[in-house]
């Protein structure tokens, strides 16, 4: 089984039994060193004390909202960490916090949520509020999936009225030893130079083992840091990014244009690789953490294909793109990277690795003698997970994994690269896809059990495209069109939009922020495949223009964070990618 490169990681499945399949999640706490992380903070836990000690010091109240009431996100102690080990570990910060505010920490209850009008998906966790003397807000901040230290103080210093004094985007002064050392892993970590990254931090715990920053390298080596899941970043932003938007950490319009999106995001995805060639930032774990080995490989070949549109993009080979394109090639191809005991997500290890070899072979052709061999073994792999009942499944039987194999195949077989048996194959995936499909075009969250499928087209905002264009592309005599099928999307995309930045699912519709740009990206591809003319350059215009409205401020793209901005940023660039390749 692989192991993965977080040392808190590597010793939860150190205690797993050899490979299985098991949904087992196995979800470690930090150690007592690391717990620190965010104590230099001088928290308050009592709102109506912290109001008190305002009218009597004259000093608002910075409240940190780690969670409020019932809020259904999955990731809470996790996302409370990330905060913990990032911004308030970071020296400048806190000692800004602590001079500037009452800071408290403290969820948001019932009676803060009804004072405060925090609602699920109107105040999306973590943020912060920050209160006059006399208690009425006067700034917040939500949906913060993007920590960097000049952005993150901004909107304090204005509320302060005092210089930012992480203008330079760095976390402490660098004469500081204990922030020398932190930056140097950073630098190697951004290197792919794990090994040097972990050893600057180690011995930043064992030199400095009272300061903030080694309670944070503990949080980092353990695998419970922002830093090493890609969410905190250092790199250099133009000052339209430090402007607060009520969309959180996403840009304003505006701040980039799209040569600048293209060349940040790929910056980006550049320095999250890791030194053996994937992307292993992703937490996704719903199918247990035996699963996260398939993950991987799967988010891998995704951030790969987002490498692939860029490069395309140039007009001369850019050395460092190709040496990572090599690295990521030798990752998606190295058996032991696939965890083949695990059901629940090997799925998505074959289908991305078949949608990334079949891009590498239409951007270059040149390869296709090394890359041809690894596109059939991939469609060989998928053909082999094919359930008896036609379906393909990940953690379970579902139209959308079975359009993803029936898509997969088709693009392959364009290629030329077929498996064997490929008509029966899919002749039983299309038939199992059509029991899903209701009379007005939405297909079911799940295969139906009994009776005729169940499902509302406003669920179904990215089913339906993908499903569509599943039949389109092997039996069109069966399938609604997709016309039909991109209009319903976003006719209703309402429903999946608020959902960006939520983990698990949401109550209505069970949209999760890991559906959104895999929707997005559904109705790309269905936007691709329509016929050249007005209706397919109206709907390419709009589905790019949406994409260019989702940056953070670092230029990068986010979804929910258990997928993570690796992953978000390589489907946004191959969807990018293929709405730019369109006449």
């Amino acid at each position: 089984m692989t192991t993965l490169c977080f040392a808190a990681v590597l010793t939860a499945l150190a205690v797993l039994p050899p490979a299985q399949n098991s949904g087992r999640k196995i979800r470690t706490t930090p150690s007592a060193l690391a717990a620190r992380a965010g104590s230099a903070v001088e928290w308050r836990t009592d709102l109506e004390a912290a109001r008190a000690e305002a009218k009597k010091t004259k000093r608002p109240i910075f409240w940190y909202v780690p969670t409020i009431h019932r809020s259904p996100m999955d990731r809470q102690p996790e996302i409370d960490r990330y905060m913990l080990a990032g911004p308030f570990s970071w020296p400048r910060v806190t000692a800004f916090i602590n001079e500037h505010f009452i800071p408290v920490r403290m969820a948001a209850g019932p009676e803060e949520c009804k004072d405060h009008e925090l609602k699920e998906f109107t105040f999306i966790e973590p943020g912060w509020i920050v209160l006059d003397r006399k208690g009425k807000e006067i700034a917040r901040e939500h949906q913060i999936t993007t920590f960097h230290p000049a952005r993150f103080l901004a909107p304090l210093a204005q509320v302060a009225k005092a210089d930012n004094p992480a203008a330079d985007g760095l976390p402490g002064a660098l004469d500081d030893p204990a922030v020398s050392l932190w930056m140097a892993g950073v630098e190697a970590w951004e290197s792919s130079s794990d090994d040097e990254a972990r050893s600057s931090w180690r011995t930043l715990t064992e030199k400095h083992a009272d300061h903030p920053l080694a309670w944070k390298a503990a949080m980092e080596l353990e695998g419970h840091g922002p830093f090493v899941h890609a969410f905190e970043t250092y790199a250099e932003i133009p000052p339209g990014a430090l402007e607060p938007n009520p969309d959180g950490t996403q840009s304003l319009p505006g701040v980039y244009d799209e040569a600048a999106v293209w060349e940040r995001s790929a910056r980006f995805l550049l320095a999250s690789q890791r030194a053996n060639g994937g992307w292993e930032d992703s937490t996704y774990d719903f199918g247990g953490t035996d699963g996260l080995p398939n993950v991987f490989v799967a988010v891998s070949a995704i951030c790969t294909i987002g490498l692939l549109e860029y490069s395309a993009r140039l007009e001369e080979p850019d050395p460092a793109i190709e040496a990572a394109l090599e690295r990521a090639f030798n990752y998606v191809t190295d058996e032991s990277m696939i965890n083949r005991e695990d059901t629940d997500e090997q799925f998505w290890a074959h289908s991305y690795r078949s949608r990334c070899f079949t891009r590498w072979l239409e951007l270059r052709p040149d390869n296709a003698e090394r890359v041809r061999p690894a596109l059939q073994k991939a469609t060989d792999d998928l053909v082999s997970i094919q359930g008896r009942s036609g379906a393909w499944s990940h953690e379970y039987a579902n139209p959308f994994v079975t359009a993803d194999a029936l898509i997969a195949l088709a693009y392959a077989k364009r290629l030329g690269v077929e498996p064997a048996k490929l008509p029966a194959v899919a002749e039983q995936g299309l038939s199992s896809l059509l029991l899903c499909r209701t009379s007005d075009g939405a297909y079911s969250y799940d295969q139906p059990r009994r009776g005729k499928a169940r499902a509302s087209i406003e669920g179904s905002v990215g089913r339906t495209p993908l499903c569509e264009l599943a039949l389109t592309l092997w039996s069109a005599r069966e399938a609604n069109g997709l016309a039909k099928a991109v209009a319903l999307s976003f006719e209703h995309e309402e429903h999946l939009l608020p959902a960006q930045k939520y983990d698990d699912h949401t109550k209505s519709y069970a949209y999760g922020g890991f559906f959104f740009y895999y929707d997005l990206h559904a109705r790309t591809e269905a936007i691709a495949e329509l016929p050249k003319g007005s209706l397919r350059k109206r709907s390419a215009k709009r589905q790019h223009d949406q994409l260019m409205g989702l940056p953070e401020f670092d230029g990068a793209f986010m979804d929910s964070h258990e997928i993570g901005r690796c992953y978000g940023t390589g489907m946004a660039l191959w969807c990018l990618g293929t709405l730019n390749a369109l006449d």
